[in-house]
């Protein structure tokens, strides 16, 4: 940048430095150099986090890149939507207090909420999604709108109409109940637009290389009993088999970030959902350089040999007792099992052949007790209902748990100890299925231990945000219901990752609970009519979590303009 007044040229360059601390740990900072003329000079602008390990300075670096770019695209400061500006302006050009104020005369006029908006919306402009909607000046108030509703799905999940009266009480900002309807109707046609951006920015996390993946389905049921072309009846992983449902088929990175998403109806076998998905997962990454990883119920010929057929690697649960009789006897026979430590749990493991694919059997002590603890449930359940040495029939139909340990004979059911006992030799025995050769025995099973992180995504989505019960009725709004809490999900997953490589592990529900308690006052002056801002005290770990994200909040009263 040449200064036509001093004559000085100056350059600006960011990089990423790597320093050892005194304690043995590693700080990666982002450095700016300066060269002004033939003088060179370097300020550290942030620090991005402390590493112990060598994987844990690879992640800082890669994040500290990506913050790299944010700063280089200039993005503007972050701004949260849920109240006007005279509220949520820039906190650090607040007008100062020089007001005689008279403490007698002020009254709170509203409580509101500014952790939430200020982190996650962070987090919603580094995605890119401030104009998800479009960018023309008319878009604004659409995208604004659709902002507001994504981050208080996230403070507080409740039903769009209860959404519009929240908005309102607890932050100021009144938005009509069939603005959000119709906005929702607008957000459809960029379905496709906002989820790509959703998975580059994941992609960007792991430069663009995604190297295992993570697939499951879940059931997303409504309170009606109503059928359409998505909304089905089927069988309900929540249990709610008198309701209607849709089928949500998920993939995600190994720290449960998402990739991409799809729905299906309602009636559709969760295993018929993989060979879609697989031509989901193309129109976003090179799936021949991914490791798939799902549990047994995409466990079949047909979904195996479609991942062949497309050079995918995977790792699929493999149902033990449904194999040859031949090869479980085998597996049965205890020798040959190799004593190993998988993430300091100890197991026994052995390899087997199983139509011309690796199958991998391990035995732990742990699953043991759970498996025979579960059993113990089951029969307990069944011998409430024995009268007479019989079990009704009507009364085990729909206990699909019990039935395995029972017998008919002469149209009356009896309970066949012969059962119990053939069931409790796979006590503590799980199998997995896979093609990939380059892999040992521990990191087959480590991965495919790795699976309950997307069985986390599944608990934050369904019961942190609420992603079901669901309320509305055409295809189209429940498409735009679940888009909404998919970047909501998007959200709270970089949260948790950025907070995880730079402080440590901390649950979504700890940090809502931080940034709810993040608020300030709305004190009116009743004798100027003046209003100030009182920012409540910020403890600790918001303080932490504002520096994470590059933010830094004021704790000094200021008026409002």
């Amino acid at each position: 940048m040449l200064d036509r007044g001093l004559h000085a040229w100056y350059l600006f360059a960011m990089f990423v430095r790597t320093k050892e601390k005194p304690n043995g740990k590693i700080s990666v900072q982002i450095v700016e150099s300066h060269r002004k003329a033939d003088k060179v000079s370097q300020k550290i602008i942030r620090h991005v986090g402390q590493a112990v390990t060598d994987m844990e300075v690879q992640e800082l670096k890669k994040l500290a890149q990506k913050i790299i770019v944010e700063m280089k695209n200039q993005r503007s400061p972050v701004l949260p939507i849920f109240a006007p500006e005279d509220i949520y302006g820039d906190h650090s050009r607040a007008e100062a207090i020089d007001d005689k104020v008279d403490m007698a005369k002020l009254r709170e006029e509203q409580r509101i909420i500014e952790g939430i908006g200020d982190v996650f919306g962070k987090i919603y402009e580094d995605l890119g999604l401030s104009k998800a909607l479009g960018d023309t000046k008319k878009d604004s108030s659409w995208n604004e709108i659709l902002k507001a509703c994504v981050l208080a799905r996230i403070a507080n999940p409740v039903s769009k109409y209860r959404t519009a009266s929240m908005l309102e009480e607890d932050y100021g900002v009144r938005i009509a109940l069939e603005k959000i309807y119709r906005m929702m109707d607008r957000l459809v046609e960029q379905e496709s637009h906002i989820r790509q951006m959703i998975t580059s920015s994941t992609l960007e996390l792991f430069g663009s290389k995604l190297d295992v993946a993570f697939f499951d389905v879940t059931t997303l049921y409504f309170e009606s009993v109503d059928e359409d072309e998505l909304r089905a009846f089927g069988f309900s992983k929540d249990c709610k088999f008198k309701e209607t449902q849709v089928v949500l088929a998920l993939v995600t990175t190994t720290d449960g970030l998402p990739v991409t998403y799809r729905l299906f109806p309602g009636n559709i076998y969760e295993g018929h959902t993989l060979i879609s998905m697989i031509e989901e997962i193309k129109k976003v990454h090179e799936v021949r350089n991914v490791l798939l990883v799902a549990d047994r119920a995409m466990f079949s010929n047909q979904n195996l040999e479609a991942m062949e057929r497309e050079g995918i690697k995977y790792i699929v649960a493999s149902r033990l007792k449904r194999l040859p009789n031949k090869l479980k006897q085998e597996i049965l026979e205890p020798d040959g099992y190799a004593a190993t430590a998988i993430e300091d749990e100890l197991h026994w493991v052995k390899e087997f052949s199983h139509d011309q694919r690796r199958l991998v059997v391990s035995y732990s002590s742990k699953r043991a007790k759970k498996d025979s603890a579960d059993r113990l449930r089951l029969i307990e359940r069944l011998l409430k209902k024995v009268k007479d040495g019989k079990v009704k029939i009507k009364d085990i139909i729909p206990n699909y748990g019990t039935k395995k340990y029972l017998s008919l004979r002469d149209k009356e059911a009896f309970i066949d100890e012969s059962k119990m006992e053939k069931d409790a030799l796979w006590d503590g025995m799980h199998g997995v299925l896979t093609n990939a050769d380059d892999l040992s025995l521990n990191e087959i099973i480590s991965r495919y231990r790795g699976l309950w992180s997307i069985e986390e995504s599944f608990r934050i989505s369904k019961h942190d945000l609420k992603m079901r019960p669901i309320y509305h009725w055409t295809p189209e709004r429940i498409s735009g219901h679940i888009l909404i809490c998919f970047i909501a999900y998007a959200l709270v997953r970089q949260a948790m990752y950025r907070v995880r490589i730079q402080y440590e592990p901390m649950s979504f529900e700890k940090m809502r609970n931080e940034l709810l308690h993040t608020q300030a006052s709305i004190l009116l002056d009743t004798a100027t009519n003046r209003k100030y801002i009182l920012p409540s005290k910020t403890t600790p770990v918001q303080k932490r979590l504002y520096h994470i994200f590059g933010l830094k909040r004021s704790e000094v009263p200021r008026r409002m303009t």
